[in-house]
């Protein structure tokens, strides 16, 4: 949808209503209540009934079982140092993360967000938009309002548990500031929804959020290690409403501030500001918005039912608004294919990645995390050892699998390889040439260089990495007998499904969890041990490839 066409989608019913049209808004929607009547009691009912069910029976027992541990003793008071040091940082992370998830939300859904039938039918009679939105931006509202509280609650227990202050005092002190930034959050969301130009600013923005949102969970973990830096807390602290909202918090657990009640003052008059201004805004989402953002959460929630995240992941994609090329993608758009039929598969795979750098950035952003997580693990025993590989095996298929969105557009269509001769099982394999060796020297340039281990292991992991993607992208839908199935234990099916979907990622992991970890073998050379487990990691990639070439050969060939 072009800018001019955003622009003037918001007004075109009210101009339309304006030049005669009689408004027909109270008949329209008291017509709409008679006729769902009863139905729609019993379907808010029956919502109402598993959400209390859920939360009395997972929430309701933690925070009972906490609040009678806090009023025996302070079952946390050994980690008290540890919680007063990483508290100022960790609110605001927790903080940041929640408005950056919100907004990142906006993208593809955002607050206001209506079944299929009430866009496809009900926008085009000549009705008032904003009394069709409201109870629909008011239930976002007091969604993210309910979220706020049970997670504030929950916060104001943890830290009472740590003995650093008072129940009767934490409580509204999280309390109220967790509400403020729901709010704001559920603001700034209508106005993503409602402006071309602030979807444009978020989607340039994420790389740096991400990476702002990373170096604060960095330094929670410095702090959580004894290394703060006071100024920079100081600086969090005054740099917004993320920042305004941990101040009572701070204060309530012992540790207030010279000027925290000027932040408390500031935070609700902000917050005051914001939903005035979206209250104005979210009744001018245009109609086009609206249709986008309904298919795309049926096509998610249907996806989600049957357990298919790539079906869930492509209805994100088809709502999102197309961007500008920059000047990267313009100059691969301009790039000649090379002569030779043999390097079109891995000419391809760099343009794409070239056409899409959000995907090369995420892959890096988790191969940090991994990498840190390998080199703790280099250095642990017993079954420490082996949980860190796990979870360094585990985000390292996660970033490789940010790589292989040209392997799993071939494999979602069988006919976009239509142009090539050979064997569409050949072309499959041809997809790991260039994500293996971008993941091998992004690996070797972000691998900790004190640790020559970890080093070592990176161009014997990532063959297995790309490997288990492309078992998850090439394979099949679940079958009936899957989704359906049951035993003796019950109803399987979930779970067999999730498997079916997980299988790829699971053997990679798996795989390199028992090669890297496992102790060298004693009954051979400890010399041999340097260049046995890069061996015996491209054994195991070579079955895995054997095991992409038979899925691709049945999905060409059901």
């Amino acid at each position: 949808m072009s800018r001019t066409a955003w622009e003037a989608g918001a007004g075109a019913d009210e101009g339309a209503r304006k030049g005669g049209a009689a408004d027909r808004t109270a008949e329209t929607l008291q017509w709409l209540r008679n006729r769902r009547g009863t139905g729609r009691i019993r379907r808010f009912a029956y919502a109402a009934y598993v959400v209390l069910v859920l939360l009395i029976g997972w929430y309701g027992l933690f925070v009972i079982g906490l609040f009678q541990e806090i009023g025996n003793r302070r079952p946390s008071a050994d980690s008290a140092a540890a919680v007063a040091r990483v508290l100022p940082s960790a609110l605001v992370l927790t903080a940041l993360t929640g408005f950056f998830l919100t907004a990142r939300d906006a993208l593809w859904r955002g607050p206001v967000v209506l079944p299929r039938p009430d866009v496809d039918w009900l926008l085009a009679l000549p009705v008032r938009r904003r009394p069709v939105l409201l109870p629909w931006f008011a239930l976002s509202a007091g969604i993210w309002t309910l979220a706020a509280l049970l997670l504030g609650f929950v916060g104001a227990l943890l830290i009472a548990a740590a003995g650093l202050g008072r129940i009767g005092l934490l409580v509204p002190a999280c309390l109220g500031p967790a509400v403020c930034l729901a709010l704001l959050a559920v603001a700034g969301a209508a106005v993503v929804e409602r402006s071309r130009k602030a979807t444009e600013r978020l989607h340039r923005a994420t790389p740096v959020l991400l990476i702002a949102l990373l170096l604060g969970a960095v330094q929670v973990a410095a702090a959580a290690r004894g290394h703060r830096s006071e100024a920079l807390e100081t600086v969090e602290l005054w740099s917004g409403p993320w920042g305004w909202a941990a101040q009572p918090v701070l204060a309530a657990a012992g540790r207030p501030g010279p000027l925290w009640p000027v932040a408390l003052a500031l935070l609700p008059a902000v917050t005051a500001a914001a939903l005035t201004h979206a209250w104005k805004v979210f009744a001018e989402v245009p109609a086009e918005v609206l249709r986008s953002r309904a298919r795309a959460s049926g096509g998610v929630l249907a996806g989600l039912l049957a357990v298919d995240m790539r079906s869930a992941r492509l209805s994100v994609a088809g709502s999102l608004e197309p961007r500008g090329r920059g000047r990267a993608q313009r100059w691969a758009a301009r790039l000649s294919p090379p002569r030779s039929p043999g390097l079109l598969v891995a000419w391809r795979d760099a343009v794409a990645l070239v056409m899409a750098p959000g995907r090369t950035g995420l892959m890096v952003l988790l191969l940090v995390p991994a990498g840190a997580v390998a080199h703790v693990a280099a250095g642990l025993g017993g079954p420490g050892r082996y949980l860190a590989a796990a979870l360094a095996a585990l985000l390292g298929c996660f970033a490789a699998s940010q790589l292989l969105e040209p392997a799993r557009l071939d494999a979602d269509d069988v006919r976009r390889t239509a142009w090539s001769p050979r064997p569409y099982e050949r072309l499959a394999l041809e997809h790991a040439l260039v994500p293996t060796l971008v993941l091998i020297v992004a690996g070797c340039l972000l691998a900790p260089p004190a640790h020559p281990v970890v080093l070592l292991a990176v161009p014997a992991a990532a063959p297995v990495l790309v490997a288990a993607g492309l078992l998850s992208a090439y394979r099949s839908p679940a079958p009936v007998w899957v989704l359906y199935g049951g035993s003796a234990l019950g109803d399987t099916g979930p779970i067999l499904t999730v498997l079916w979907y997980a299988i790829g990622p699971m053997a990679g992991t798996a795989g390199l969890t028992v090669l890297l970890a496992a102790p060298f073998p004693s009954g051979l050379p400890q010399a041999a041990e340097p260049l046995g487990r890069p061996a015996a990691c491209w054994l195991l990639a070579l079955l895995m490839l054997r095991w992409v070439r038979g899925r691709a050969r049945r999905r060409a060939r059901p």
